[in-house]
């Protein structure tokens, strides 16, 4: 074996493919600096699962994590794309996950069906206080908008999770997303404004919620939509939205 052609060749860094056309602008999070990006992608029978992900951090304590990623079974012709997927956290408060996806399969039904948008937003582990304030705000700007909207308790969650509130339009709509993700980082910040942070709060249920059981449910919804992701793929992706708090 040549060492030297070893040394130089042995792995190559992956590119980004991402078409950065259809990246959104970032919520006016102040003083938000990038501070690490990830390439995790699994690849299962014709399924491609691509994700491209960026940390950035604030010098007020926020932490955001987004998510361009692609779900895609081309010989299917069906897939899940999540675009501005984020996470956002200040130490001591509760997590918030924005989950966008446009796709033509329903995570409901698992059924293939006209090409939509979704965004489902999360605020897990938040008290009664915190919902008030952030559910009372993003109810407002959606209705603003003339977005319809929905909040309810998912059974399949543990109670600690929370409501699920959710938007959807037809079609590809990336401005329903972009809008929602500026309402719930006004929500988000007006939550940390208006309480006190919690020098002991444990993230460690939310963490092993997404990363140990998640990411299983997901390799099996994936499965009945005919879409086949590793959930080692899915715990990969969930660790970089919810590690290092």
């Amino acid at each position: 074996m040549d060492h030297e052609l070893f040394i130089k060749n042995y792995l190559q860094p992956s590119a980004d493919g991402l078409a950065r056309s259809y990246t959104l602008p970032l919520p006016e999070i102040s003083g938000l600096k990038p501070c690490g990006e990830f390439i995790v992608q699994g690849h299962l029978d014709a399924t491609f699962s691509t994700n491209i992900i960026t940390k950035f951090e604030s010098d007020k304590g926020f932490r955001l994590v987004e998510v361009y990623k692609n779900t895609e079974d081309q010989k299917q012709a069906i897939f899940l794309r999540l675009v501005g997927t984020m996470s956002l956290v200040k130490k001591g408060f509760p997590f918030l996950f924005l989950d966008a996806a446009v796709a033509n399969l329903d995570p409901r039904t698992a059924q293939k069906v006209e090409l939509a948008t979704r965004v489902a937003i999360h605020l897990p582990k938040a008290d009664s206080e915190h919902k008030k304030i952030f559910y009372d705000i993003l109810n407002r700007e959606a209705a603003h908008a003339g977005f319809a909207y929905e909040c309810r308790e998912l059974e399949a969650l543990p109670p600690f999770w929370g409501p699920l509130w959710s938007a959807r339009a037809t079609g590809v709509d990336l401005e329903i997303i972009k809008a929602l993700r500026s309402s719930a980082w006004t929500a988000y910040d007006r939550l940390c404004s208006e309480t006190q942070p919690k020098a002991d709060f444990d993230y460690r249920p939310v963490q092993q919620q997404m990363v140990f059981k998640n990411s299983q449910a997901e390799h099996q919804l994936f499965k009945k939509m005919g879409l086949s992701v590793p959930a080692e793929a899915q715990a990969a992706f969930f660790s970089v939205l919810v590690a290092g708090v």
